[in-house]
């Protein structure tokens, strides 16, 4: 049987355990980017590249969960770091797909899998009620700080 928790314990967990949650996603970030160069979400992008093979921007955000203008910006660091290219299509030069450079393979071998990823693979796995109560907790947590209007991008990116 579960021990009913009071009100100041329950709110004394959460707290600490979203203390849990942000510095663990804060200290992989600061560990891929001293090992590798690269921020975790930066490498987040570099590691779905390369399951997907060759990708377009916008199918890579969705991929992702996240809007392209987003994809956009670390994309464009990643061509800059040569871990990617940009390539039109030969039949329709509208069509851009990015895939990854020798040296983005390279460092996608050697490189740790990504907190986000993991955190979407953990949630893919739920069953659908316990997602659910994830999501309304989730976004009662957003009301409650005033957080609906702040932009997001990645967590803890450096930009």
């Amino acid at each position: 049987m579960t021990k009913r928790l009071t009100r100041d314990v329950a709110i004394m967990e959460i707290m600490q355990s979203l203390r849990r949650i942000i510095k663990s996603i804060k200290d992989y970030s600061y560990e891929v980017s001293r090992k590798f160069g690269v921020t975790g979400p930066e490498l987040w992008v570099l590691k779905t590249i390369s399951t997907n093979g060759s990708i377009s921007p916008g199918h890579l955000s969705k991929k992702m969960y996240l809007h392209p203008s987003t994809i956009t910006g670390v994309v464009d660091r990643l061509e800059k770091k040569a871990y990617v290219l940009r390539d039109r299509g030969q039949e329709d030069r509208r069509v851009i797909k990015v895939h990854l450079t020798p040296m983005g393979k390279k460092l996608v071998r050697k490189a740790p899998n990504p907190i986000q990823g993991k955190m979407i693979f953990g949630l893919r796995k739920l069953k659908r009620d316990e997602l659910n109560s994830i999501y309304h907790a989730v976004k009662k947590l957003v009301e409650i700080v005033e957080a609906q209007n702040v932009k997001v991008t990645f967590i803890f990116d450096q930009e």
